[in-house]
């Protein structure tokens, strides 16, 4: 086989002009698809990787706003319990006030009710014990126990001789006044007038009234003086003594 020269030109220049064509009908194209593509790859790779980034951003964003929240959560939940125990504490003070407003309040009627039955009971005592004794005492007023109760009652008026005090009242009003359980008569009347000026010098104007609840004895108003020997006078001391006697031991 003989070399061609022309022939092996014709094919060089067939093979470039190949070529030629090939690069401009496919690899530029080809290539510029290629760009294009590893372009679009490669903004694709930067937006993934900025994608990733800003999940990474906000997935730390997300955990400290989700520790935050903890801590916030926490310390709200501790400021609750601690105005839960605060308000617990102040409800149980107030309950406790309250009771204890209700126990002293139901002590102190409890003492109140006991004290007045006590005094009920100390009057009713009293009560009775005078009426006893009123009774016990009428069936011995008769005109020899009230003859010796008005001497009883001179007896205290003779006491009075020499005070300056009953003197002077009675020089200002000149009176004696006298309560008898039984009529007295003009010798026993006599008797005081005269007892009166033999302590004091002068002679009083005395003014009798008869008063049956003295049962036995009299009464005497000399100046602001009273001088009682009755029994109703008696019965009266005694009420009062009594009186003193319950209150003293009640107080004990």
């Amino acid at each position: 086989m003989k070399f061609n020269l022309l022939t092996y030109i014709f094919e060089v220049v067939n093979f470039f002009v190949l070529l030629w064509i090939l690069k401009k009908l496919l690899y530029n194209p080809v290539i510029s698809v290629l760009r294009r593509r590893k372009e679009y790859i490669e903004e694709r790779i930067k937006k993934a990787e900025e994608a990733e980034k800003r999940a990474k951003e906000l997935e730390e964003k997300y955990r400290k706003l989700m520790s935050e929240l903890e801590k916030v959560k926490k310390e709200k939940l501790s400021e609750v319990m601690k105005e839960v125990e605060e308000e617990k504490e102040r409800l149980y003070r107030r309950m406790k006030e309250e009771l204890d407003a209700e126990r002293k309040k139901f002590l102190e009627s409890l003492e109140a009710e006991r004290e007045e039955f006590l005094k009920e009971i100390e009057e009713e005592v009293i009560r009775s014990s005078l009426s006893f004794a009123s009774r016990v005492l009428s069936r011995f007023a008769d005109r020899s126990l009230h003859k010796k109760l008005f001497e009883l009652a001179l007896e205290v008026v003779e006491n009075f001789g020499g005070d300056e005090s009953v003197e002077r009242e009675l020089r200002s009003y000149p009176k004696v006044r006298i309560e008898s359980a039984y009529p007295l008569g003009e010798e026993e009347v006599n008797i005081i007038r005269e007892k009166v000026k033999d302590l004091f010098g002068f002679e009083p104007e005395v003014k009798v009234s008869v008063n049956e609840k003295l049962m036995a004895g009299v009464r005497i108003s000399l100046a602001s003086r009273v001088i009682d020997s009755s029994l109703e006078g008696q019965l009266s001391a005694y009420e009062k003594l009594l009186r003193e006697k319950v209150e003293s031991e009640g107080q004990a």
